[in-house]
């Protein structure tokens, strides 16, 4: 028989392997080693190049403010007198709002990153989302703990292997506003749970009003969250009193948060934009139903690189096959390893597959994360994680009646639902912790899967700067878009005086026309995808010669020389 060492002489014999692990497992060493670990990331991408048009926008108010030297987030308007109403504005989506032109559709981040943008430029800027990743990684790991699992584990699983390490990468406040929503959860729990009481609630309130000024969904995420958990204080018999005080100061740490975000609109503005546009989206609800249930579907199974029909059914067998592979390496009571990796090696095929045109989005939260699909097939195991998967799962379709529509497709992992998808997958995690082989299973196949995101970012930078540069390049007097995004996407490299606009009709283009004759511009350079149909001539000018441009992988621009 074979005689096991004792306990203390194991230890002796590994220290230095529970040194390292230490290491690994104390929260502010884990911080820091999380934080250079997106740094070094970050340097596979061009700065220049964002994941998304938002970003973009942020990046030329910061260059128009820098520029101006003024600290209103104005991106001015060369073309204003002659299209007051912006209609033709070179940056999509800017709104006229008191004196000012302005893109951006929040301030906190903005204001936050100016001081970065200042002293270190762009890639200084990045610094603000990868705080924001090792946040919501901190939030993570207390959330596991209130659920009774590993906290740090789960810090290192969401932190590096679910969609929180791509918006890392890029100047986008969905880790900012996430961070706040997870912290703003785990204080709930504790509220429900009868632990922690009015100063909690109140701070909870706070930081869900904090995300709502970045994210607005984060309101949807307020309310089921505290309905939630004032019916957990119910059912435990709290007197009535207490629970509608509790409510009272969720409520008022959102308001004085939310009221003191109009209050700086309207110092910097002149005008309140925020609430218009949370009012607008509350408006919007239930437009467009069958549009939204298809977003829905999108958002949650998507794999967006085949036929919509397809693509649903691929993501749907991945999905399937995930949950097979949990269930068969950790949920039997004989594990079946062969079934467990021939599941999850199927799925690792389609997944890849999937990409063999070339890297693209994933926007289905359960495709994107792994291990959200443990967490909301085997989550509910976990005693303790009833309440968070509530919230998970009561949030989405309140967030699919009211996101924006057409953005859909082109985002990673369900961006308006980033919450529900980390709340499920910190519920994975807990559940997961103790069936070593289905969670090393999971957990290497959600490294893949986000290893593919942040591949798909480096790409995608690289050929957003690379392509403005051929923009500018060309030295044209004029450039007119006929894509809507073109120049937000590259908005690290826009210029308040460039003679640059934006029209999408056939009407708009020849009023823009008009436009830059009129400035004296003797060509121009109108910009489109093909097959837009443009006429031989626009006013003065005439069409000459045609160039192919690549802004975005895999999507070629025609670039049309017009000349008097």
């Amino acid at each position: 028989m074979a005689v096991q060492a004792p306990p203390d002489t194991e230890d002796a014999a590994a220290s230095p392997t529970p040194t390292r692990r230490s290491l690994w497992r104390r929260p502010l060493a884990a911080c820091a080693l999380l934080l250079v670990g997106y740094v070094a990331l970050s340097y596979l991408n061009d700065p220049r190049g964002t994941l998304g048009t938002d970003s973009g926008g942020k990046l030329a108010t910061l260059a128009a403010m820098e520029q101006s030297g003024r600290a209103a987030p104005d991106v001015g308007y060369w073309a204003a007198a002659a299209d007051p109403r912006g209609v033709l504005h070179p940056l999509y989506y800017t709104e006229h709002v008191g004196d000012h032109w302005v893109n951006v559709t929040t301030l906190p981040m903005l204001y936050a990153g100016w001081p970065l943008y200042r002293i270190g430029g762009v890639r200084a800027l990045l610094l603000l989302p990868m705080l924001g990743g090792v946040l919501c990684a901190l939030a993570a790991c207390r959330l596991a703990r209130l659920l009774g699992g590993d906290g740090m584990a789960a810090f290192w699983a969401i932190g590096l292997a679910t969609p929180v390490a791509v918006y890392a990468l890029d100047f986008w406040e969905h880790t900012l506003g996430l961070a706040c929503m997870l912290f703003g959860v785990a204080m709930l729990v504790e509220v429900g749970r009868g632990s922690a009481g009015a100063r909690a609630a109140l701070g909870a309130g706070a930081l869900f009003g904090f995300a709502a000024t970045m994210r607005t969904e984060a309101l949807v995420y307020l309310a089921i969250a505290t309905v939630v958990a004032l019916a957990t204080r119910l059912l435990s018999r709290a007197h009535l009193a207490r629970i509608i005080a509790l409510g009272a100061a969720v409520s008022g740490g959102a308001l004085a948060v939310l009221l003191t975000n109009q209050l700086v609109e309207r110092v910097v503005l002149g005008a309140s934009f925020r609430a218009g546009r949370a009012a607008g989206t509350a408006g919007a609800a239930g437009t467009g139903l069958a549009g939204r249930i298809g977003e829905a579907v999108t958002t949650t199974l998507g794999l967006n690189g085949l036929r919509p029909p397809v693509d649903v059914v691929a993501g749907g067998a991945i999905v399937a096959l995930v949950a097979v592979a949990v269930l068969a390496l950790g949920f039997t009571t004989e594990p079946n390893r062969l079934v467990g990796v021939g599941a999850l090696a199927v799925s690792a095929v389609v997944f890849v597959a999937r990409f063999g045109d070339g890297l693209g989005f994933v926007p289905g939260l359960l495709v994107a994360s792994p291990l959200a699909i443990a967490g909301l097939c085997f989550g509910w195991r976990a005693r303790r994680a009833s309440t968070v998967l509530t919230v998970a799962l009561l949030s989405l379709p309140v967030v699919w009646m009211l996101q924006y529509q057409g953005g859909a497709r082109p985002q990673w992992g369900g961006r308006y639902v980033l919450c529900s998808g980390a709340l499920l997958a910190v519920a994975g995690v807990v559940v997961l912790r103790r069936r070593r082989a289905a969670f090393a299973a999971i957990l290497a196949f959600s490294v893949l899967v986000t290893a593919f995101g942040v591949a798909w970012l480096s790409e995608r930078s690289h050929a957003v700067a690379h392509g403005m540069e051929e923009v500018l390049a060309r030295h044209d007097e004029a450039v007119i878009s006929t894509d809507a995004h073109l120049f937000r996407e590259g908005g690290a490299f826009y210029e308040p005086e460039r003679h640059w606009l934006t029209a999408i009709t056939q009407a708009d283009l020849r009023r823009a026309a008009a436009i830059v004759s009129q400035a004296g511009a003797r060509e121009v350079a109108v910009i489109g995808h093909e097959g837009d149909g443009l006429p031989s001539r626009l006013g003065d000018f005439v069409r000459g010669p045609a160039e192919r441009l690549e802004v975005l992988p895999g999507q070629p621009l025609i670039v049309r020389a017009y000349r008097r």
